[in-house]
C-alpha cells in the first residue's frame, strides 16, 4: 500500500499506513489539523530536533497524549504510545510533561523554598487529580509510552523503520515496503491549522477586566477556542 502524508499543521507531518500512523512534530493545535483531516488515531510520536520555531514550541506532548488516551481509546485498550526521538529530547519532553500533568514533586517544591502549607496543598491536589492504576497508585508519565530512542540514527516501531537523516529530516520505511522522506525544515513559519482573523487577536490589553482570547464557543477544529485573560 502507498503511504499517505498529511500536513495537519505547520511544523508537523502525519504518515498514515494500514496498521500504524505516525505524527512527526507536535506544534500547538496540531490536533485540530488531524481532526480536520479526519485522522482519528495515531500510534507513534516522533520528536523533531528543533524545539521552537517562530515563537511556537514544536514538542507539545500534553494534548496529543490526552487525545491518544481518551479519544483514540489508548487507555481503555491498554495500548502504549510510541515515543521516538533523540534520548535527550525524550528526557526533556517527558520532564516537561510530568510537570504539566502531575505537577512538581516534593523535592522540587523544597528546592524552590515553597511555604509548607502551600506545598502540602499542591501535593494533595496533584495526587487527587492524577491518573491511577487499578491499585490506586499514581501512574508515572513514562508508563503511558513505549520509549524508543534513536540508536545510530535508526528507530524501529511495530511496522516502521525510522531513519534520522539530518536536522528535522527522516525516512520512514513501512514493513520493508514503501518508504517516504519527511523534511520539516520546509516549514519556516508556524501557523495554526485554521485561518486567523484580525479580530481574534487582542490589541492593547485593558488595565482591569477580562480579555477574550479567540472567538469560538468551546472546542472546534476550524477556529481558535475561547480563552479568558484576567488583566
Amino acid at each position: 500500500m502507498d503511504l499517505k502524508v498529511i500536513k495537519p499543521a505547520d511544523g508537523s507531518r502525519a504518515v498514515v499506513a494500514e496498521h500504524e500512523s505516525i505524527l512527526i512534530g507536535q506544534p500547538p493545535e496540531v490536533l485540530k489539523g488531524l481532526l480536520l483531516n479526519k485522522i482519528s488515531r495515531f500510534d507513534t510520536l516522533v520528536l523533531c530536533d528543533t524545539h521552537e520555531k517562530d515563537g511556537s514550541l514544536l514538542n507539545n506532548l500534553e494534548f496529543p497524549l490526552y487525545f491518544f488516551l481518551f479519544v483514540a481509546k489508548g487507555l481503555e485498550q491498554g495500548r502504549l504510545l510510541n515515543l521516538v526521538g533523540e534520548a535527550d529530547n525524550i528526557f526533556r519532553a517527558l520532564r516537561l510533561l510530568r510537570l504539566t500533568l502531575l505537577g512538581p514533586i516534593k523535592a522540587e517544591l523544597d528546592h524552590w523554598g515553597t511555604a509548607e502549607h502551600l506545598k502540602n496543598e499542591w501535593l494533595q491536589a496533584a495526587e487527587y487529580l492524577a491518573l491511577k492504576d487499578k491499585n490506586n497508585k499514581i501512574k508515572d508519565v513514562e508508563s503511558f509510552f513505549n520509549i524508543i530512542p534513536f540508536d545510530n540514527d535508526t528507530a524501529q516501531t511495530t511496522h516502521f523503520e525510522i531513519n534520522h537523516l539530518g536536522l528535522d529530516s527522516y525516512n520512514l520505511l513501512y514493513d520493508n515496503g514503501p518508504s517516504v522522506e519527511i523534511n520539516l525544515q520546509e516549514d519556516t513559519d508556524i501557523n495554526p491549522p485554521y485561518a486567523m482573523q484580525a479580530d481574534f487577536i487582542p490589541r492593547d490589553l485593558v488595565k482591569l477586566g477580562l480579555e477574550i482570547l479567540g472567538s469560538a464557543s468551546g472546542f472546534t477544529a476550524n477556529e481558535p477556542c475561547t480563552g479568558l485573560a484576567l488583566c
